[in-house]
């Protein structure tokens, strides 16, 4: 009896003893937390949604719920709180053209780190606020960002971006060479063609549409029909949306009227009027139909490995024309068009062929003002590239004394924002964290079908794998 007793006793003072004792854990940081029966690197890959994350946890595998993994993401850490030295600040549509937000991006680990639901300059200057400690402000030319952040972060650096510079210089460029169509034109009608025998020389035919102005066919009517529509539409205060759905046009194309010259647009229709691919090669058929080759299928073999895209029975048919001797004269030396002009002037010389040099230094014989456009494009890539900011005095006094006017107006329009423009070609800072980003904002739209709340948009863009 007194055996049993002391049994008992004994059990009792185990029990007491098991019960008093605690077990220990400590939490790694960023992988673990108290009473969570999944780690935080989990929640970060299944950080594509709820509906989309469960498929993906079960070849993980973690058995879960789409509710479950939305709650994960929800008690993530919320990095808008993390110190920033050196911010990245960028423009994302919600609705393009319509409503618009703000993702800041920390560019030195090129994380995002903040999604603000506007891109209006009280929103942006209050966030700033909170972070006294940003040295370094990379933005665009939005003059919204600049605003905010000279209002609350005065002290802070701004830079200019680089591409976006260049980018802008392009453009007043390419409206040159628009402004100067004119007389590029009567220096082909006055240029008398050399009859070609070489390989090279016969390749070098081969360029962009005639640009003669041919009568005006349904294509052409109905482009200019369309221009006047949606601006006397647009004059009245409709929406792009509304003008879309009444002319029965895609917004994409509404907009693209809108934003975009009528010579633009019908030298877009021409080139894509039926048949029109072939008028590039038209030059080259009829130098080796001169020549002696009458074969159409051989013909059609030839232009196709210089990027021919048109059927063979269009081929057929204007070599029977040549037979026939009914073919249209042969047309003047093509002029490339402005946006073509544009590329070969923004690109290094020693990246251009050699037709392609020839026709450009032809270009620029004929129009002064497009040889000094080259010219200073050429000086601020290299001031760009080389990050020689402390040059861009002089560049800018000799583009608004000699430059023509879009190139003025691009100088004009830097000294708004001179400080940052200097900073921009100086420092080492670029976009391209900021503008990956966002790319994979638009991917985790897309991905959700636009039903995704700010919320947890933010979540979702926020919440980057480890």
């Amino acid at each position: 009896m007194l055996s049993l007793a002391g049994g008992v006793l004994g059990l009792l003072a185990g029990v007491v003893g098991f019960a008093s004792r605690r077990t220990m854990a400590e939490q790694v940081p960023g992988l673990t937390a108290r009473y969570q029966r999944r780690t935080t690197a989990l929640a970060r890959r299944l950080a594509v949604g709820g509906r989309a994350g469960a498929p993906l946890a079960g070849y993980l595998p973690v058995r879960t719920s789409r509710d479950v993994i939305l709650g994960e993401l929800q008690r993530l850490p919320d990095p808008a709180s993390a110190q920033v030295r050196v911010l990245g600040i960028d423009e994302f549509a919600f609705r393009k053209g319509a409503t618009y937000g703000t993702v800041l991006i920390d560019v030195e680990t090129r994380r995002p780190i903040g999604l603000l639901p506007d891109r209006t300059a009280d929103t942006v200057a209050s966030w700033l606020a909170d972070h006294p400690e940003i040295e370094v402000i990379r933005r665009d030319r939005c003059s919204t960002f600049s605003q905010a952040a000279a209002r609350a972060a005065p002290d802070a650096i701004q830079v200019a971006d680089r591409w976006h510079l260049l980018h802008s210089l392009a453009r007043a460029v390419e409206r040159t060479a628009h402004q100067h169509r004119v007389c590029l034109r009567k220096d082909t009608e006055t240029d008398q063609p050399q009859e070609p025998s070489d390989p090279a020389s016969l390749a070098a035919l081969i360029g962009p549409l005639d640009p003669s102005d041919p009568p005006d066919g349904q294509l052409l009517a109905r482009v200019r029909q369309w221009h006047t529509d949606i601006h006397q539409l647009r004059e009245r205060g409709w929406t792009i949306s509304r003008i879309a759905d009444r002319l029965g046009r895609d917004r994409k194309t509404v907009r693209h009227y809108l934003t975009t010259d009528l010579d633009q647009i019908l030298a877009s229709a021409r080139e894509c009027r039926p048949n029109g691919h072939i008028n590039r090669f038209k030059p080259y058929l009829q130098q080796r139909f001169r020549g002696g080759a009458t074969n159409a299928a051989a013909l059609f073999r030839e232009i196709r490995e210089r990027g021919y895209r048109g059927s063979r029975v269009v081929v057929t048919k204007y070599i029977s024309t040549l037979r026939a001797g009914t073919a249209a004269p042969e047309p003047a030396r093509p002029i490339p068009s402005p946006r073509r002009i544009t590329t070969w002037i923004m690109r290094h010389s020693d990246t251009l062929t050699h037709s392609q040099r020839h026709q450009l230094d032809s270009i620029l014989d004929a129009c002064p003002d497009l040889a000094t456009a080259r010219d200073l494009a050429h000086e601020f890539s290299a001031i760009a590239r080389e990050r020689r900011g402390q040059d861009l005095t002089s560049w800018m006094t000799r583009a608004l004394d000699q430059g023509p006017q879009p190139v003025q107006g691009f100088a004009a329009f830097l000294q708004n924002d001179w400080d940052a423009v200097v900073n921009g070609l100086t420092l080492p800072w670029s976009s391209g964290a900021v503008e990956g980003q966002v790319t994979r904002i638009k991917l985790i739209k897309r991905r959700s079908y636009g039903r995704a709340s700010f919320a947890l948009l933010r979540i979702l863009v926020l919440a980057q794998p480890p």
